[in-house]
């Protein structure tokens, strides 16, 4: 079968602010609720047998996360990332020509995108972001038009996936080999907690309470949600991480088997100090030391690849598995990882599933050769219902059964949608969603949430998104953050 791309559109759905202000890393809360703008695609792509399909993706704008560099302000990076995402369109518009391989097509237009956000001198993570919004609309429409779901796709081998393109190690190694035989259909929610989010009700005076019906407190996420899973924020404050971490040991339920793991977000910036971290964390809190899984990201992007770090690394290692995530900016960046001592990577849609799929394959080598290695669910503030909906689909292969899911608890259910998104909710997906007070909410029982149906034709996503309640990206862009 051989495919055409038709056509591309640009959509944004602002989304109303934040129940709560979140902090991660060094970069403080801004102290006020913000709105988390969802960047969204729309492709048209026809095959050789003259039928066609639209495919989509979407994404949280997140240039907080995705370039940190100082001195540069929110508009800036926004205007910078949407000229990326317009230039991503413009290379896969001009590669017009018919492909068979989508893993082909890809391979042809991700390294144009990288090039061209590396002349605009972009972090990594900018330009990976920008391609994986057009690599994922392309494959829910090569699917759709298959009339199958991403995973029959994948594991059939019908995407034309060879990770010995970039591996040759991965030689020997069958789809079949590092994908789920079934795609997962439930998943354990890893409860994020924010360095500004309130741990028990003495941090959450009753004035500065939202009182929206939701919990508000790590506490009232335990009792109400029944998490089991928690992801801890550093702030690269090693008296300060070991303060807050002693306090929310105090109240994690390991009575039901809780599982902890630590992101610092870049925070640490002196290697040494991160040791200590990692040293008195095991000597003055053992009981959470020893349900701590792994830590992610520690140092910044650059040094995390600096392979001088590697004697450090591998001695902080043999206490904690350490995971990279920031630091995954390029095709190249866990392998270069895992040679300083990081055994894992994380898995985020924002930074492409066939990267994610590459790496993959890589922990299934190593694991069959002996050594340590791994791979975790992260997000993005993943918000509904696309990016949501096509990061779990993403998981169902990737077999990682536990997840960070934190936009769920700092956004208002699915009150950005319109009231045709909500309709196809109900329609399609109450196993995920379940409504509450005249609102839609993630479903989230015993700690897990259950998501067979997203198992649909295409991408996780079985109906249009209604484009109609959306605006132009770059309208959007021009009205906000005029130059």
């Amino acid at each position: 079968m051989a495919y055409r791309i038709k056509a591309i559109e640009l959509y944004l759905r602002e989304t109303p602010p934040n129940r709560v202000s979140m902090s991660i890393g060094r970069m403080g809360s801004t102290g006020t609720r913000s709105t988390s703008p969802i960047a969204h695609v729309r492709m048209v792509v026809s095959d050789s047998e003259g039928n066609e399909s639209f495919g989509c993706a979407a994404d949280r704008l997140s240039v907080r996360w995705l370039d940190k560099r100082p001195g540069r302000e929110k508009g800036l990076k926004l205007r910078e990332l949407v000229r990326l995402i317009r230039d991503a369109r413009d290379i896969y518009l001009a590669s017009s020509q018919e492909f068979e391989s989508p893993f082909g097509h890809w391979r042809a237009c991700y390294p144009k995108i990288m090039k061209a956000g590396e002349d605009a001198k972009q972090e990594a993570l900018m330009s990976s972001f920008a391609a994986a919004l057009f690599e994922r609309a392309m494959l829910d429409a090569v699917c759709r038009l298959a009339g199958e779901p991403i995973h029959t796709m994948i594991r059939e081998d019908r995407l034309g996936f060879e990770p010995t393109a970039f591996h040759p190690e991965t030689k020997g190694l069958k789809v079949t080999d590092y994908t789920t035989a079934r795609p997962l259909t439930s998943f354990d929610i890893r409860h994020t907690v924010g360095n500004s989010d309130a741990i028990t009700g003495d941090d959450l005076p009753a004035e500065q309470r939202v009182n929206d019906g939701l919990p508000e407190t790590l506490e009232e996420h335990i009792r109400e949600d029944g998490v089991r899973y928690f992801k801890v924020k550093l702030s690269g404050d090693r008296k300060r991480d070991l303060r807050r971490t002693a306090r929310i040991w105090e109240v994690l339920p390991f009575d039901r088997g809780a599982h902890v793991t630590m992101d610092a977000n870049e925070a640490y910036y002196d290697l040494a100090e991160f040791e200590a971290f990692v040293r008195d964390l095991e000597k003055q809190q053992l009981g959470l030391f020893q349900h701590l899984l792994w830590i992610e990201q520690p140092l910044p992007r650059a040094l995390t690849l600096d392979p001088k770090t590697a004697p450090a690394i591998r001695r902080i290692a043999e206490r904690k598995p350490l995971l990279i995530d920031e630091a995954d900016g390029s095709l190249m960046s866990y392998k270069t990882a895992y040679k300083i001592g990081y055994h894992g990577a994380s898995h985020k849609n924002c930074k492409g599933f066939f990267k994610s799929l590459l790496n993959r394959a890589l922990v299934t080598h190593h694991n069959r050769e002996g050594e340590p290695a791994f791979m975790s669910g992260e997000d993005l503030q993943n918000l509904p219902i696309v990016p949501l909906q096509q990061d779990f689909a993403s998981l169902a292969i990737l077999g990682i059964d536990h997840c960070e899911r934190n936009g769920h608890h700092y956004n208002y259910g699915l009150s950005m949608l319109s009231e045709k998104d909500k309709a196809s909710v109900a329609r399609r997906n109450t196993d995920l969603y379940e409504k509450r007070d005249g609102e839609w909410f993630l479903k989230i029982r015993d700690g897990a949430v259950e998501c067979a149906s997203l198992q649909c034709d295409g991408y996780g996503v079985a109906d249009e998104p209604d484009w109609a309640s959306m605006e132009d990206l770059e309208t959007w862009l021009d009205r906000c953050y005029p130059a």
